[in-house]
């Protein structure tokens, strides 16, 4: 090295072009960078928790699909928001048991929606989809007149299914809503099934004559006396019933 320095400027200038300069302190210290990255993404993980979804969406009008938010410390309550394209639509706290907290999504109408969730300073974020999918009917106001008049009366309509006609499926009928057992409700009155070209559906006649004469479920198998009745329909797409959503409510009075 002193004969180097010795060799005057000329040679000083050969080192400093064959030799690369040490511009920082991480390059002199191989590792010193990565290390501190790993220390910032472990830092901003560990303010983070997930929100585990039980779907990525759900029928409109159906409350059914549940967030979880998974890793927690400690007791409290999880702050829950959901945010929909017109601002905040629902807030809601949710107890933390064994590390979770899960919150029951209100039955919200079709759009996209973006959940934020706070505990303790830590966040954590998800979203999901309330599908595009209706169920129309023809009327919303029917009377059975037991002479027979009225057992004309028909009640039809047409499903849309996640933005598009349904191309399978069953439309049941149920008293007061009461669909809970699916087709072993006792307040079914009975189905129809979904035209696959068209989407549409057809009680025809007999409609009014299930509810005179009796229906499918047990509850509803002697018919029903004159008076006031409400009704609702249900789409399921298969008979499963694991997906479906609902109409408005049928306004039914059955008379002489």
């Amino acid at each position: 090295m002193r004969r180097l320095v010795s060799a005057g400027v000329v040679a000083v200038a050969s080192i400093a072009l064959a030799t690369p300069a040490l511009t920082s302190t991480a390059a002199a210290t191989p590792g010193t960078a990565d290390v501190s990255t790993a220390a910032v993404a472990a830092k901003v993980k560990a303010n983070k928790f997930k929100i585990k979804k039980s779907a990525d969406g759900v029928q409109p009008g159906i409350s059914k699909l549940v967030l979880t938010a998974k890793g927690l410390k400690g007791s409290g309550k999880v702050k829950f928001k959901i945010d929909g394209a017109a601002g905040t639509v629902y807030k809601k706290k949710a107890k933390v048991k064994k590390g979770k907290a899960k919150l029951l999504v209100p039955a919200l109408g079709t759009g996209q929606y973006k959940v934020k969730a706070s505990f303790k300073g830590r966040k954590g974020k998800t979203k999901f989809e309330v599908y595009d999918s209706n169920l129309t009917l023809n009327t919303t106001t029917v009377v059975c007149d037991r002479s027979g008049s009225q057992y004309s009366t028909r009640v039809s309509g047409s499903v849309k299914y996640k933005g598009g006609p349904a191309t399978s499926g069953y439309v049941d009928v149920y008293q007061n809503g009461n669909a809970a057992g699916g087709s072993s409700s006792p307040y079914l009155l009975g189905f129809a099934s979904v035209n696959s070209a068209t989407g549409t559906f057809d009680f025809g006649t007999g409609f009014c004559s299930r509810i005179i004469n009796g229906g499918t479920g047990s509850a509803l198998r002697s018919g029903l006396p004159n008076g006031a009745y409400v009704f609702q329909a249900y789409y399921t797409k298969d008979a499963g019933y694991d997906d479906y959503f609902s109409s408005n409510f049928i306004n039914v009075t059955v008379q002489d």
